[in-house]
């Protein structure tokens, strides 16, 4: 069961109930709550509707001997900003701008010009003025083409925890393949937008990059994610790869190579120790090609110490390498 405080709980409710003009009865709220592993009496949910009431116009309707609850859409007029509101709030659309390719980056521009428009033209020409005075750097975000179907049939599994089977475009075997798969949400990497679900054919949990969904059909079939899935936050990838296997890596980093990792690739780390010139990188994933690339891309700043044939692999490599120059001097 997923612990949900009271506030959380009731701005869920209000939300449900402002989203459709023929309203919700107790037990559809129930029934809603349920499929987000939310327990609570009926009696609690009435309570909770009570305590809305007070706030916000909840109207009643009985029909064929049913109580339907709904709410008024949220109106928004003539609100007033400071000044440092309005720089996060311009701030907010710049972060945003990597996202804006998929629906919910989208959504939340549109959202932000919403809250704009509802103001002062000061306040709007303000923002005009502060746009472009701050540029954030999003040369390492993926920009991914999503078509907004498959986002929303996403959303639509996750939130009612429906199995979906999906024709997927696997990166490392180029090909389309078909799969059923149980999707618990959605997670953002460097921009690029991913399901993180379980898969029945590899009988394990992925990541799967929504933009290489070619097709995605929701089943009728419902599942319970599993509690320990909420308890554990182990890392099993690596940047964006992951395998099955993980293991210890410990890799040796020196001079400005160590002072690199230190200033903007620490958060890779499982643990940074000291050492007399320069530091350890101690990590627990899988060997991946992307690792390997990651780590050669320091050249003899880093050196791997485990394990072993991680060491092997980097030889090869390198090996390959040296091979194409010397058979190809002039190339």
């Amino acid at each position: 069961m997923k612990d949900m405080a009271q506030t959380e709980r009731q701005i869920f409710i209000l939300l449900l109930l402002s989203e459709n003009k023929r309203g919700y009865t107790i037990n559809d709220i129930h029934a809603s709550l349920e499929k987000w592993d939310v327990i609570v009496d009926k009696k609690t949910i009435g309570r909770d509707i009570d305590s809305l009431s007070g706030i916000c116009f909840i109207s009643e309707e009985d029909r064929n001997g049913k109580t339907y609850y709904t709410a008024d859409k949220f109106r928004l007029e003539d609100i007033t900003f400071t000044s440092p509101e309005l720089i996060s709030l311009a701030f907010l659309l710049e972060l945003l701008k990597p996202y804006q390719y998929m629906t919910m980056g989208k959504t939340s521009q549109e959202l932000i010009h919403k809250l704009l428009d509802n103001t002062t033209n000061v306040n709007r020409e303000f923002i005009k003025h502060f746009t472009g005075l701050v540029t954030i750097n999003t040369n390492d975000y993926i920009i991914d083409e999503i078509n907004p179907e498959i986002e929303e049939r996403l959303q639509n599994a996750i939130r009612n925890k429906f199995k979906a089977k999906i024709v997927y475009h696997s990166f490392g075997q180029d090909e389309d393949t078909i799969r059923i798969i149980r999707p618990y949400e959605l997670l953002i990497n460097d921009g690029a937008l991913n399901v993180v679900a379980y898969c029945e054919l590899r009988s394990d949990l992925c990541d799967f990059r929504v933009s290489r969904i070619k097709a995605i059909t929701l089943l009728e079939d419902t599942f319970v994610i599993p509690k320990e899935y909420y308890l554990k936050n182990t890392r099993t990838k690596f940047i964006h790869l992951s395998g099955n296997v993980n293991e210890q890596i410990i890799i040796e980093f020196k001079g400005q190579t160590a002072k690199y990792i230190r200033e903007y690739e620490a958060d890779l780390a499982d643990e940074i120790t000291e050492t007399a010139n320069g530091i350890r990188f101690i990590r627990n994933t899988a060997v991946t090609e992307e690792l390997i690339r990651w780590i050669m891309q320091f050249g003899s700043g880093a050196k791997v110490l485990n394990p072993p044939h991680l060491k092997d692999k980097i030889k090869q490599e390198l090996s390959k390498n040296l091979e194409q120059y010397q058979h190809n001097p002039t190339a």
